[in-house]
């Protein structure tokens, strides 16, 4: 992903009573296909918690440029949700809404089969993009990338009054992507990140569009 392009980041948990079939379902049939529709949207990557301190579900949207995720064709579709959407968001808990732009995004192409993920509410006051680039050196690295949140682009989404409790935010988001977490874990250490840190097991990635089909 080019650096400067558009990120949205999504991680929820979902309620106890939500039929899990019918989640999966939903993801699957309804709305991953739904954003891929938008222009603009470049890939979708979903991944499930193996541990750590942040929610079970993890989604990621790529985008040509932060300035798609307020672009009139998105903000149509989050103004109209399909009845699955409503019926299934009344489930999402603890939900975090982060529309970034890629700060650092380096490594091999595709993806790790496991994701570390650190984020902060706040940006931090260190030289995250070199830290992160470090951990490339180690064994069991694929990818880092940094998103940093865009105030120019961050907008509220009508989807919001759907989930209880409201959606939160993060300002800084760390990833490093890889094929073992013992090594991912010792990369992080080797380059001095010992933040909270949770894995995830990718569950979907999507086709990529190539960057010339969606809009300038």
């Amino acid at each position: 992903m080019p650096k400067d392009g558009g990120l949205l980041c999504v991680m929820n948990d979902i309620a106890p009573a939500c039929d899990w079939r019918d989640y999966e379902a939903w993801y699957q049939q309804d709305h991953v296909p739904d954003r891929l529709s938008i222009p603009g949207f470049l890939s979708a990557r979903r991944y499930r918690r193996l541990h750590g301190p942040r929610a079970e579900f993890l989604t990621i949207y790529e985008t040509a440029t932060p300035q798609v995720l307020c672009s009139a064709p998105y903000l149509k579709r989050l103004a109209e949700p399909t009845d699955w959407t409503a019926r299934i968001m009344a489930h999402f808990r603890t939900m975090s809404r982060s529309i970034c732009r890629v700060s650092l995004d380096e490594g091999q192409a595709g993806a790790g089969g496991l994701l570390a993920l650190i984020a902060h509410q706040a940006a931090p006051e260190v030289a995250l993009e070199s830290q992160l680039a470090a951990t490339l050196a180690q064994p069991g690295v694929t990818r880092v990338r940094l998103w940093r949140a865009d105030p120019s682009v961050t907008v509220p989404s009508p989807e919001e009054k759907l989930r209880p409790g409201g959606d939160a935010s993060f300002a800084t988001i760390m990833v490093v992507e890889g094929t073992n977490a013992e090594m991912i874990q010792a990369a992080l250490q080797t380059a001095n990140i010992t933040d909270a840190t949770s894995f995830y097991s990718l569950i979907y990635a999507s086709p990529e569009k190539h960057l010339k089909e969606s809009p300038a």
